[in-house]
């Protein structure tokens, strides 16, 4: 018998005796070290896998954050394109957003396109921060179509009087004499 394994009296419960065991006693005492070392291995691949995870979720969500805040910007300049506010003709390259905006600067361009529509215009903003700016890459953008402003449609007709000057008459949205108002 190998030295390790000793021959000790034990008590067997089943048949009421005591019978001679050869079991080792260091086996019984409890878990070995290359089962805690492996145990131990499972536990840092697990803590690796969740901190990757954690990393890819905050990088996406930032992402997100920048993302919905160009979009944001867009609708807005668009906003003011549209009203005329900002001028479409004349425009090229990145110009800083001057409003209060979060997250350092921001910056837009836009660009007309022709339509296949006879008197339409199409505008293509873009946004961009910092990084886009500097690497002429835009992080989000949004295309509009409109009437061509150069039609002058959006100005009011003339008429002309008896005494042969024009003059021009804007609505207000209120009515004068028996109206309903």
């Amino acid at each position: 018998m190998h030295p390790r394994h000793q021959q000790r009296l034990r008590w067997n419960a089943t048949r009421g005796q005591r019978v001679w065991s050869t079991r080792s006693p260091a086996r019984s005492k409890g878990i070995s070290l290359l089962e805690v070392v492996l145990a131990l291995a499972i536990l840092a691949m697990s803590g690796a896998i969740l901190a990757q995870v954690a990393s890819n979720a905050t990088d996406n969500g930032l992402m997100a954050h920048r993302l919905a805040t160009a979009q944001i910007l867009a609708e807005s300049k668009m906003a003011e394109v549209v009203t005329g506010a900002i001028s479409i003709q004349g425009s090229s390259g990145w110009l800083p957003i001057t409003d209060p905006v979060p997250n350092g600067t921001w910056y837009y361009s836009i660009q007309t396109v022709n339509a296949v529509r006879p008197n339409m215009i199409g505008i293509r903003l873009s946004i961009t921060d910092n990084d886009g700016q500097a690497n002429d890459k835009e992080l989000f953008y949004i295309v509009r179509w409109m009437i061509d402003p150069n039609l002058g449609l959006d100005t009011p007709p003339t008429s002309t009087d008896s005494s042969g000057s024009s003059s021009s008459s804007v609505g207000t949205g209120t009515s004068s004499g028996g109206g309903i108002q």
